[in-house]
């Protein structure tokens, strides 16, 4: 057979190539792995399966989440402007179509999330966000220029439908900032969380409302929702398991950082005193931080 599709004298080694080529391929896809886009900041961009219909993009400093509906697309979180072209052709690829992506869901204000707000919305795309999101993006001056506001602001939750699709998007409290947003896609039983989950020490912008006391409250609420799969803002997707171990680590640390301002230690002296080693974290508040977390923990006494 391959006789009529090779010349007579093809070498061996181009046939073998062949095979192992169109082997490699196979596999990549059978392990959920899509093709990659490369970033104008020089960073690839990388697709991977969550759940049927949804990918987690990465790379380029940040997670985005594409949602497949009917009727266009959904992304959460826009990523940095210098990714904006690779997105939009991995969305292409995904989607095995030129569908557009029709609503932007930004999970906070910071430019890893807001970055192509501008460009998004020149295409025809509906920004959507926490009401303080809006406020907070006011003052904000990042190095890839000002982000533009959504369009669309909410206070509490807000349920979207596209082309047979749902996504809710929830406001739990203040945590890592004052408009944390979680977008749930109850049918998948996957959430998307934001900063409100981090491989690193956890780190809330109390200028822009956040809060380490409040984190934990925040993360409770999220695990009433009947979901098994967790997309964070940066890194790979999380499972309950795992948000409940972050969930716990933050309890530890308030409670210890609770005790403490219970016991008398001035300000000065808090964080020598936190013991956060065993956790792996390590926290560096001082000034207006340092500040505002003592604040909030004399609060809870």
């Amino acid at each position: 057979m391959f006789r009529k599709i090779l010349p007579a004298r093809a070498p061996w080694a181009i046939v073998l190539l062949c095979m192992v080529w169109c082997i490699a391929s196979s596999a990549q896809y059978t392990q959920g792995k899509e093709p990659a886009g490369k970033s104008a900041g020089g960073g690839a961009l990388t697709a991977k399966t969550v759940k049927t219909g949804l990918f987690v993009i990465s790379g380029g400093g940040g997670n985005s989440l594409l949602r497949l509906s009917g009727n266009g697309l959904i992304l959460v979180d826009g990523n940095f402007p210098s990714d904006y072209e690779a997105i939009l052709k991995l969305a292409s690829r995904l989607s095995y179509s030129d569908q557009p992506i029709r609503i932007l869901i930004d999970t906070d204000y910071h430019e890893d999330h807001t970055g192509n707000n501008a460009k998004f919305l020149a295409a025809g795309t509906q920004v959507i966000a926490h009401e303080n999101v809006k406020q907070n993006l006011t003052d904000y001056n990042p190095p890839g220029g000002k982000p533009a506001p959504p369009t669309k602001t909410y206070d509490h939750d807000i349920t979207l439908r596209l082309g047979g699709i749902e996504a809710q998007i929830i406001h739990f409290g203040n945590a890592r900032t004052n408009g944390d947003s979680v977008v749930y896609f109850p049918n998948l039983k996957a959430v998307a969380v934001g900063d409100l989950f981090t491989p690193d020490t956890p780190d809330p912008d109390f200028s822009a409302g956040g809060s380490l006391v409040g984190w934990g409250p925040v993360l409770a609420e999220i695990l009433k929702l009947d979901f098994d799969v967790a997309v964070p803002g940066t890194g790979p997707a999380i499972t309950r398991a795992d948000l409940e171990g972050f969930k716990s680590k933050i309890d530890t640390v308030v409670s210890r950082a609770t005790m403490l301002v219970k016991k008398g230690v001035p300000k000065g002296e808090l964080m020598a005193n936190l013991k956060t080693d065993d956790l792996g974290w390590r926290f560096r508040f001082t000034g207006d931080r340092l500040d505002r977390f003592y604040a909030e923990l004399s609060r809870t006494k």
